[in-house]
């Protein structure tokens, strides 16, 4: 079945549908929405979800709500760019004047993509592993026991504050390897572009660096809300982990980078 798979992907690969391998990973993720949902209406028909004493309904508005809201807020910072404004040097051909033209750079707010929240919760599954196998090596150890509910996947205060911790080093860390300023300052000084108010060289890499760093920022809080959303949803409204996944994490951001690039 995995090499049926892969020949399909590869088929929408040859056809230029788009990128074969990541729309069979979006639909096997969007096939689990109909179940997921379906169980979610059950509990509300038959009067299992309560939100301040009522009957549920306001639960259904208030997801509804924050469903479309999380989505336009994943695009809108999937697509976000900082511009920074190029100047291209003037160039006098006979009695022409060439160039001379602004042009803007455009730099992701968020370079990383969906990387940094795979590797942070990828590597905080062991933790939970060691201390789940020390607790059932050494069991009654309050200790041991308290450890593992910490680190828990998607649990308590502990896991998400390392979350966090770990998607913002990662998110830096991915900008590092995939964004070189060096290069870039080099490639618009052979084109004949600088950036006004800085030197072709070192000047523009520093600027280069510093901007990329302050827009890492705010797309490493980005990746950090949409990973820990989940589990907010889960343990203030639905009591679902399952349906909860749906409003962040690495699914949704998934969802969203396979569309915008399949429209595109």
């Amino acid at each position: 079945s995995d090499l049926f798979l892969m020949w399909i992907g590869e088929q929408i690969d040859a056809y230029g549908i788009g990128n074969g391998i990541s729309l069979l990973i979006m639909a096997g993720i969007l096939a689990r929405m109909p179940g997921t949902a379906g169980g979610f209406l059950t509990r509300f028909l038959d009067g299992g979800l309560q939100l301040g004493g009522g009957q549920g309904v306001e639960i259904l508005l208030v997801l509804a709500v924050l469903f479309v809201a999380v989505i336009w807020g994943v695009v809108y910072i999937t697509q976000g760019q900082r511009k920074i404004p190029i100047q291209s040097a003037k160039h006098v051909r006979g009695r022409k004047v060439m160039g001379g033209q602004r042009q803007w750079l455009p730099l992701r707010v968020n370079q990383a993509g969906v990387m940094p929240i795979i590797f942070a919760s990828s590597l905080l599954l062991l933790p939970f592993f060691i201390f789940n196998q020390l607790a059932a090596l050494w069991s009654g150890n309050a200790i041991l026991d308290q450890l593992k509910q910490a680190f828990n996947p998607g649990q308590g205060f502990v896991y998400n504050l390392f979350y966090v911790i770990l998607i913002y080093f990662f998110c830096y860390f991915w900008t590092a390897i995939t964004f070189n300023p060096k290069d870039m300052s080099e490639n618009l000084k052979d084109s004949g572009s600088f950036i006004p108010g800085y030197r072709p060289g070192g000047r523009t890499a520093s600027h280069l660096e510093q901007v990329m760093m302050r827009i890492t920022y705010v797309g490493a809080a980005f990746l950090a809300v949409i990973a820990v959303f989940p589990t907010v949803i889960s343990t203030t409204l639905t009591g679902d982990y399952a349906i909860a996944s749906f409003f962040g994490g690495t699914g949704l951001l998934i969802i969203v980078s396979v569309a915008l690039d399949l429209v595109q």
